[in-house]
């Protein structure tokens, strides 16, 4: 299996609708293999979903693949996303053993994983971020502090910089614009996969300064 969730009675609802609608040349025959076997799972009777597969073997890697396919496809909710991957994943395990090839299950888990990561959606490495920060520090003179680093979830980058004032400066401290385009090329020459975002210089509350990535 590939997570541990419990399916609800909805979503074992859910995913025999979704299996009925994708699976129809099955379903015009009575219940699909993939229907009886969420039955069995449902029920815990591990003795039913062995026998299913064993005597339906032919059929198995039909059914995963179109389960597959419906979970890794926006179409499938959310909360049975995961719960037909359990399907899938338990009934190529069981053919694995039975038929000793299991290309079908390492295809399974490798197409979960890559759902997963999407699902993440992009990152940062915090160790890049923070020595970047420093370098953005000093390039202001330590005068700048960088209260935002991040991803949004549209994959564009937000930095944020408040910048201190000092003794000799005035309320609102100007933004040497020479340091302000150093700050931009050095962003993305750091993180070169990053096509799109904005930096920002505050003071106060007061915006001194936007520049965007391009």
């Amino acid at each position: 299996m590939l997570t541990h969730i419990k399916p609800s009675a909805w979503a074992v609802f859910t995913l025999l609708a979704a299996l009925v609608t994708i699976a129809p040349a099955m379903a015009q025959d009575g219940p699909s293999v993939g229907q009886l076997f969420i039955k069995a799972y449902d029920q815990k009777d591990e003795k039913q979903m062995k026998e299913l597969i064993k005597t339906h073997a032919d059929q198995v890697p039909g059914e995963v693949k179109e389960m597959v396919e419906y979970a890794a496809s926006p179409e499938a909710p959310p909360d049975a996303r995961d719960f037909i991957f359990n399907i899938a994943g338990t009934m190529s395990k069981y053919y694995a053993e039975q038929t000793g090839d299991d290309r079908l299950l390492n295809a399974v888990r490798a197409t979960y994983m890559n759902v997963m990561k999407a699902q993440q959606g992009p990152s940062l490495d915090p160790e890049a971020v923070e020595k970047v920060k420093k370098e953005i520090s000093a390039m202001g003179d330590n005068q700048w502090r960088v209260n935002t680093f991040e991803l949004g979830e549209d994959g564009a980058l937000v930095v944020e910089i408040d910048v201190r004032e000092s003794n000799n400066s005035e309320l609102t401290p100007r933004i040497d614009f020479k340091k302000s385009k150093q700050t931009v090329e050095l962003v993305k020459a750091k993180f070169p996969d990053v096509k799109k975002g904005k930096i920002s210089w505050s003071s106060m509350g007061v915006g001194l300064r936007t520049l965007f990535l391009e």
